[in-house]
């Protein structure tokens, strides 16, 4: 835990940083804590995927992004003091339980990422990518080894530069950090509630009610966990600047949009909602389009570069628009086979040729477990939400996510209707919910708490989740907290400690 907690306060320092240097560049005036962090973690991907493109993210890439870190640290050294001036006022602002809250999770996501990661995904593909970014960057090709390198997720080119293979310890601890710096925002605007009493400002705190479902993300690198988060902090801001918004916000919005896009391109319906906006809003953002206009063409351009790099075609998994024929492009028949395969695996890997509509979405629903669960609740969900929003909201921009949630799910039953993929969807429904027939702050407060607990129970229990999903065969189990998690004895580690513990300190003397 020690070493991964060095690993959080390195993380943090580089989004301070990073997140200074896009503000300057785009121009963005914002000074929330989430808002700036998220900034500094998009810009470092991007500047970890331009570098992978020619060389791997190893111990000269880390010496490059060390270097920029310091040089960055006393070009904004004045920000820097502004931000931990800021992040100090927020913290004695918290109410007591609210404090109590936010140390809860901060422990808990430390202990689970100190844990044996329970993922099925982590051993199949997420570690090798992580490893080959390490070892050599995009490789050209890649996917012909195995299709799902054909996916590598910004979100692991991202944990590739916090991974440090040189040091011969596992970093994978992005996830975990992520969760405590969103969980300071939830706590944030549950503590604006009290003075707003905006439900918006109670949707976002409320969040926290599934760190039950959350907590199983955080001791892998999925890119499942910041897609759930970072939709829903999309939705709150979509819904906030609904009706009025500066050029500055619609920035943020946008560059949120492109992070989701190349975390997981399954969101990729998300553009929606800033093109909405720029309609709704062009007369006060036109003269300031440049700017956002340029970033997305460049994270177009990586994509895509990153796509034939790895695949040989330019919108993978799709085949279409297929223009280049580089000598390492996967066989088409085995993307074929990956589409194939990632459709059936939605409803248990079934023979489907013969079913029609009704007996597809019979099997969909009574899928096996955990999957048929889920299943059923966001049919559900999907079916009542727009009567709830009738009679206890009326706000068009709920209602155009709705809209938006139909046509992604739609989309997704085409290609492959797992319920990662509609999950953030699911999640904004279910909360909307919550605030609607709560509406009191001290009763959603009681409801995080609960769930809280509820979260303590992989720590206690072994739970064997091939019970709870399709992947039967595995026998993958959630590990129990022991002790040799919470402490590393060997010396060179602890050395190590001491060595970045005395750069840390060097750093915060500057502040």
């Amino acid at each position: 835990m020690l070493l991964i907690l060095c690993n959080w306060i390195f993380i943090f320092i580089s989004s301070l940083v990073f997140g200074f240097l896009l503000k300057k560049l785009l121009k963005i005036d914002n000074q929330n804590f989430i808002i700036h962090h998220v900034l500094g973690l998009f810009s470092i991907s991007i500047f970890s995927w331009i570098y992978a493109v020619f060389f791997a993210l190893d111990i000269f890439f880390n010496g490059i992004q060390f270097c920029v870190i310091i040089v960055g640290w006393f070009l904004f050294r004045g920000e820097v003091k502004a931000h931990f001036k800021e992040l100090k006022r927020l913290w004695f602002s918290f109410k007591k339980s609210y404090k109590i809250g936010f140390i809860f999770v901060f422990i808990a996501s430390l202990a689970m990422s100190a844990s044996v990661p329970s993922i099925f995904d982590n051993e199949s593909y997420y570690l090798q990518t992580i490893k080959w970014l390490n070892e050599y960057g995009l490789v050209k090709g890649l996917g012909n080894l195995h299709i799902f390198f054909g996916q590598t997720s910004s979100w692991h080119i991202l944990q590739a530069s916090f991974t440090f293979p040189f040091l011969e310890t596992n970093f994978n601890d992005l996830n975990g950090y992520f969760l405590v710096v969103f969980s300071l925002f939830c706590f944030q605007k549950l503590q604006d509630y009290s003075s707003s009493k905006k439900l918006n400002d109670l949707y976002i705190g409320s969040t926290l009610i599934s760190l039950p479902f959350f907590i199983f993300f955080i001791n892998a690198p999925s890119p499942d966990l910041p897609v759930f988060l970072l939709g829903q902090l999309l939705f709150y801001l979509f819904i906030k600047f609904y009706k009025e918004i500066d050029c500055s916000m619609f920035t943020i919005i946008v560059v949120l949009t492109l992070f989701l896009c190349v975390i997981k391109i399954t969101t990729c319906i998300l553009v929606l909602l800033p093109l909405i906006l720029l309609i709704k809003h062009y007369k006060t953002l036109k003269y300031k389009l440049v700017k956002p206009i340029l970033i997305s063409l460049l994270i177009a351009v990586l994509f895509i570069g990153k796509n034939v790099i790895l695949t040989g075609y330019l919108l993978y998994p799709l085949e279409n628009f297929d223009a280049l024929n580089v000598d390492w492009k996967v066989p088409i028949e085995m993307v074929a086979l990956f589409k194939t395969g990632t459709y059936s695996a939605a409803f248990d890997y079934q023979e489907l040729e013969y079913m029609s509509n009704l007996q597809l979405l019979i099997a969909w629903l009574t899928s096996f477990k955990f999957n048929g669960i889920i299943n059923t609740i966001f049919t559900f969900l999907l079916i009542v939400f727009p009567f709830l929003w009738y009679f206890k909201s009326e706000k068009k921009p709920i209602f155009i996510i709705y809209l938006l949630a139909v046509f992604h799910f739609v989309l997704a039953w085409n290609f492959s209707p797992q319920y990662r993929f509609f999950f953030f969807f699911m999640l904004f429904f279910f909360l909307q919910m919550i605030i609607w027939f709560l509406r009191k702050e001290r009763r959603i407060v009681l409801f995080i708490y609960f769930s809280f607990l509820c979260s303590l129970v992989p720590f206690f229990t072994e739970l064997k989740l091939s019970s709870y999903t399709t992947i039967k065969k595995t026998n993958t189990k959630t590990s129990i907290l022991k002790f040799e998690n919470i402490l590393e004895t060997k010396f060179i580690r602890f050395a190590m400690i001491l060595q970045i513990g005395k750069i840390f300190e060097a750093f915060f003397s500057i502040v």
